[in-house]
């Protein structure tokens, strides 16, 4: 107990000290522990801007990662890694956790891509990082713009057509940022979108065609960073990140039901950064304020369903980076959130949740090292007290050009609170609930050299207890074990000029819950035994052309394995022109073309949900100074 106070106290020590401005000295870090064993997916801002992404959707599927959408851009979409999907997958923001309490869930609408400086995919239970809660599927580690070594103000507008002659210019996308210095030591990273999309697109459905209805989207985002540097690396940041959206999310193709939604989101969130603090290690501390509110509509304008939604969120981490002569790296992380819910389907609730975590980095020599994150998390909700402990261990062997890898993992999701509480359309929740728990582990090798790498992950997870919605409740059902296949490459060619990318997953899994002899020894349902992407990238003098494919497997529509969708292949085409600057001032020119679907590919990729075909987006973006 003594040494969880002291912990928490220097925790919070940074509140109290960061206004007096003592000058720092960094010290040298050495340390001999080889590279993370995480199998990380990373994506730049270079790579969101060459391939012109509208959403963090597109993001995932350019990672090789299945994404259950439900519509184009601003409808519902969600990432599925290694067959784990929705609340499976965390979400974490400049190291801090943001899933919604209520459904577990993150709105991938709400992040505006301009704003983003990196990307980080991280596949699986194994997760070295203590900001996070603790994962299933993977976490998506995302880190926001926050400085810049000079004044940038850029303005970006795009419009899209589905070549339909009854709205032959479909959408329209307007984005304003600026990045630039507000005194010698403090830095301003500012941005707006304003975005509006009919969806009105064709589709082929049962052998007719038709053209979607009722999935108009009117949406915007506003992010604000300010960021001061004081003393020899500490900075504090204050952040904001708001979302508008009004929706009409349509249910199956043949639902006459508008359905009416509106989403207002802000996150408000501090962070405080200390390096080599005592000379022993790197602090951080984060305070955020999450208001999530959303509210249902019917046809005629009458709202149905509010549910208002605050979160305050405390997040603090540690990083001894170098001790035992280097041999040694310790991470520690504590987190603390309070929920409050008012909902029309799960009435007025609270909920307490936390973590503990703990990582300890080992240099064994010979190039070997050993990584053992431990967590301890709890949830309560009302009665309902859920605790755990999450024990991993990972053995890493690193050489000039190869590395491998193996781990061992647990895996805990507690329920939601709409698994607990939800009161409504036939169906209530079931305060009974056990958590999700199972076991995995992965055994890898990665490549590297200077003009290719790749990696191959082999893991298998068994999993029990998933929470699933049938018989009018929710109900700890079915028991699953997964096996699959990892992969990535890259290469470089001709200086440069040539870039192919490669990232993928094969997954076989089967449900192991032999109570119900209809579904057992069955595929689960939505999840595909194949997904990957191929980008290619050509650098030519006078443009940048990207050239991708991505292809998701045949899916069973339920657990029964009777009917299927088929397999799909998207091929999208990017081009963008060198910039065009005048001579007299420093305003440049981009323009670019995109074409998604090139191949007018009729698909779903969940059952009764037509997607569109082919589109094409003409946009240029300019930059004043």
């Amino acid at each position: 107990m003594k040494k969880t106070f002291v912990l928490i106290s220097i925790l919070f020590i940074p509140f109290f000290v960061f206004s007096q401005e003592a000058e720092i000295t960094l010290p040298e870090v050495t340390t001999y522990v080889t590279s993370s064993v995480e199998q990380k997916i990373v994506i730049t801002a270079e790579d969101i801007e060459a391939e012109h992404l509208e959403s963090l959707s597109d993001v995932v599927e350019r990672a090789g990662i299945q994404n259950l959408a439900y519509g184009p851009y601003g409808l519902e979409n969600k990432p599925s890694i290694r067959g784990f999907t929705d609340e499976t997958v965390r979400v974490v923001i400049d190291g801090i956790c943001v899933n919604n309490a209520q459904y577990g869930t993150f709105d991938f609408s709400t992040i505006n891509l301009e704003a983003v400086e990196r990307i980080v995919i991280v596949r699986g239970g194994f997760t070295e990082g203590v900001e996070d809660e603790g994962s299933v599927g993977g976490v998506i580690y995302i880190t926001m713009k926050k400085d810049a070594l000079k004044n940038s103000l850029s303005a970006e507008a795009s419009v899209k057509t589905f070549f339909n002659s009854e709205r032959p210019l479909d959408s329209y996308f307007q984005k304003v940022n600026f990045t630039g210095l507000l005194g010698q030591n403090t830095f301003l990273n500012a941005g707006v979108t304003a975005n509006f999309a009919d969806n009105l697109y064709f589709y082929e459905y049962e052998w007719e065609w038709g053209t979607r209805q009722n999935a108009q989207v009117i949406d915007g985002q506003a992010n604000t960073y300010l960021t001061h540097y004081f003393g020899d690396g500490n900075y504090f940041s204050l952040g904001d990140l708001f979302y508008g959206g009004y929706k009409h999310t349509p249910g199956v193709v043949n639902s006459t039901n508008p359905g009416l939604q509106q989403d207002y989101n802000n996150n408000l969130s501090f962070t405080l950064w200390n390096p080599a603090v005592a000379n022993l290690f790197n602090l951080k501390n984060s305070l955020l304020w999450m208001c999530n509110n959303r509210f249902y509509e019917d046809s005629a304008g009458t709202e149905n369903s509010s549910h208002y939604i605050n979160t305050f969120k405390y997040t603090g981490t540690a990083d001894f980076t170098s001790l035992a002569g280097g041999r040694l790296q310790q991470l520690a992380g504590f987190s603390a959130d309070f929920t409050t819910l008012d909902s029309t389907n799960d009435g007025t609730h609270t909920q307490l949740s936390g973590v503990v975590k703990s990582t300890s980095k080992v240099a064994l020599g010979g190039g070997w090292s050993l990584s053992v994150p431990m967590a301890a998390k709890f949830c309560a909700n009302d009665d309902n007290v859920n605790f755990a402990f999450v024990p991993k261990a990972g053995l890493s062997w690193n050489l000039s050009y190869i590395q491998l890898i193996c781990d061992f993992y647990r895996m805990v999701q507690f329920p939601n609170m709409d698994d607990l509480f939800w009161e409504g359309a036939g169906y209530h929740g079931n305060p009974d609930l056990k958590p999700e728990s199972g076991w995995g582990g992965d055994i890898g090798v990665n490549l590297r050299g200077a003009l290719a790498h790749g990696n191959l992950t082999v893991f298998s997870n068994y999993y029990k207890d998933k929470i699933q919605w049938g018989s009018g409740t929710t109900q700890n059902l079915s028991s699953a074990f997964y096996l699959g296949v990892d992969f990535s490459a890259g290469a470089s060619f001709m200086n440069g000029f040539i870039d192919l990318d490669l990232t993928g997953e094969y997954l076989y899994n089967r449900l192991l819950d032999k109570s119900n002899k209809y579904t057992y020894g069955k595929r689960i349902m939505w999840t595909p035994d194949l997904v990957f992407t191929l980008v290619s990238s050509f650098n030519f003098e006078l443009a940048k052309i990207n050239l991708s494919a991505q292809y998701t497997g045949r899916r069973y529509t339920s657990n029964l394995n009777i009917y299927y969708l088929e397999a799909y292949l998207l091929v999208n085409l990017a081009v963008e022109a060198s910039e065009i600057s005048s001579p007299f001032s420093r305003l440049g020119f981009t323009p670019y073309l995109k074409i998604d679907n090139l191949l007018n590919w009729q698909y779903q990729s969940v059952d009764g949900y037509p997607m569109p075909g082919i589109s094409l987006t003409l946009g240029a973006k300019v930059k004043f100074f």
